[in-house]
């Protein structure tokens, strides 16, 4: 087994703390309007196994966020992420594919049928990108860009309803993205327009704040990865190596492989970064998938930093964004919390099967 004892039994500590943190301050939760405070719950509670505690955020988000569209805001024309909205600029229904993979764990399959007939609409027909923009007021789609993140957690979400056709149209999206990279030693542009070339005009601004910025749209192997936003390419990598698991097609795993090697081009700093735990959670899966030891060693290399990095409180401050737990906000660090325990249990189960 390539796990000790030892390192099961940190890991299991962990995620009692993490859980701990969620369920001492649910009551702060439950009257957190924002959408980012919940969009990950359905996944963590799935993934704890926490019956009584799926349904009761169940219902807060059916009653809540889901829209008569199908789509989940925290105002009718209000998405939420109020304090954070430079990355919901370019992403918008990437969290909706993470509530409709984790409603589809919970069995919840009428909603998840509903949101995912919402985040369809925004699927390319051309490419097979989905789109990252909407305006909640004019109910339109924004038909400027496809990118990395959107696209990804909307195949996810396909993957998890089977809808094969539509996933797999996304994940050609991806490869084709990948394969457009004009600099792939250097850099990941994230981002697409509608006539399929590749959006590389993004040195405007290097302020992670800015929905505009380079930060937001082209990951850089050559900048201080402490100050990257990893995630660009650990998203597309865990949804390539879902797709490999549900298709077999070797086409996905190469696509996964180029991902996993971009972030191994990055800065010494991405291993201290928690953006970079969609590595971490690809990796763990594509160890399972392959049996490469390179895919594990990456994945434990990330989970032992975030756990001996947990606060006491069982959270973590996300230094992207925040310096530390009393300025971070209950939504970022919800967020951050209820994603790593999502992601810590797949991992597990990934590197223990």
């Amino acid at each position: 087994m390539i796990l000790s004892d030892r390192q099961i039994e940190t890991y299991r500590e962990t995620l009692k703390r993490t859980k701990q943190w969620v369920v001492t301050n649910f009551p702060r939760l439950e009257a957190e309007a924002d959408l980012q405070a919940h969009y990950k719950a359905p996944a963590f509670w799935a993934a704890l196994g926490d019956m009584p505690m799926a349904g009761r955020h169940f219902r807060l988000i059916q009653e809540r966020f889901l829209r008569k569209d199908g789509d989940f805001r925290m105002a009718e024309n209000q998405k939420g992420f109020v304090k954070f909205q430079c990355t919901l600029k370019n992403q918008y229904i990437y969290p909706n594919g993470w509530l409709i993979a984790g409603l589809r764990k919970l069995g919840a399959n009428d909603v998840a049928r509903k949101g995912l007939e919402f985040i369809l609409r925004f699927q390319d027909p051309e490419s097979g990108g989905f789109y990252r923009g909407f305006d909640p007021e004019k109910k339109e789609i924004l038909r400027d860009l496809m990118d990395s993140s959107s696209t990804s957690s909307a195949g996810m979400a396909c993957i998890a309803c089977g809808r094969m056709a539509e996933a797999e149209r996304a994940g050609d999206f991806i490869l084709k993205l990948l394969a457009l990279q004009p600099e792939p030693d250097r850099y990941f542009f994230s981002c697409m327009a509608p006539d399929g070339s590749l959006h590389t005009d993004v040195f405007k601004s290097e302020d992670q704040w800015d929905p505009e910025s380079r930060k937001q749209k082209c990951l850089s192997a050559e900048s201080d990865a402490a100050n990257e936003l990893t995630w660009l390419i650990g998203k597309p990598n865990k949804f390539l190596s879902r797709l490999y698991a549900a298709t077999g097609k070797e086409k996905y795993l190469d696509g996964a492989r180029k991902c996993f090697a971009f972030f191994h081009r990055l800065e010494k700093n991405a291993w201290t970064n928690y953006a970079s735990c969609k590595t971490l959670w690809a990796g763990a899966e594509l160890y399972r998938l392959t049996g490469e030891k390179a895919f594990a060693e990456t994945a434990i290399r990330i989970l032992d930093y975030y756990c001996a990095t947990q606060s006491e409180s069982g959270t973590w401050v996300h230094k992207l964004w925040y310096k530390n737990e009393s300025e971070q906000t209950l939504s970022w660090s919800a967020d951050i919390t209820l994603e790593y325990g999502a992601e810590m249990s797949d991992v597990l189960f990934d590197l223990c099967g």
